[in-house]
């Protein structure tokens, strides 16, 4: 038997789990797992078949590569991020609809688990074009059925190893 925690929010499920496991009166303990949405099992997914392809393709992993990820204020971009931090990557949120709430995000990043997450602007393409100019890992995270780089985007990339999108609707 185990506990489940869903719903759609990463950071309410952690403290959910925190709370739960601490809840426990031994030997009257539970198994705790969260995955709000699917993001925790999709973002983990995502990063680790990058970080596979990296290994397979290029020789190298995570360690040290800039990882830019559209979606940035999702659930899957938010463990995403996460993972790639603490594997030694330095990850960038890119918001949407600005740098604010991308940037708050980050903030509780850094709160949560020590780690550095960076935030940018994605409004327009110009920004998005920006955000990827030094990206060696893009990591597409947005909304089912949304369209959110192009291929003269990706072009903008030079450094780009790898690209992933995890849509589970084609844009």
């Amino acid at each position: 038997t185990g506990i489940f925690i869903g719903g759609k929010n990463a950071e309410l499920a952690l403290d959910m789990v925190d709370r739960a496991k601490k809840a426990f009166v031994p030997p009257f303990v539970n198994h705790v797992f969260a995955d709000p949405a699917g993001s925790f099992t999709t973002g983990a997914a995502m990063v680790a078949e990058v970080n596979r392809a990296l290994k397979a393709r290029f020789s190298t992993d995570l360690k040290g590569k800039r990882i830019v990820i559209f979606g940035g204020a999702g659930v899957v971009a938010y463990v995403a991020a996460v993972i790639g931090a603490l594997e030694g990557a330095q990850t960038v949120l890119v918001g949407h609809d600005g740098e604010e709430r991308v940037s708050k995000i980050a903030f509780t990043m850094k709160w949560r688990f020590g780690i550095d997450v960076g935030a940018v602007d994605g409004t327009a393409p110009e920004a998005r074009r920006a955000a990827i100019t030094d990206a060696d890992v893009i990591l597409s995270a947005g909304p089912a059925g949304v369209s959110i780089l192009t291929a003269e985007d990706l072009e903008s990339a030079p450094k780009l190893l790898v690209a992933s999108d995890v849509n589970a609707v084609p844009p």
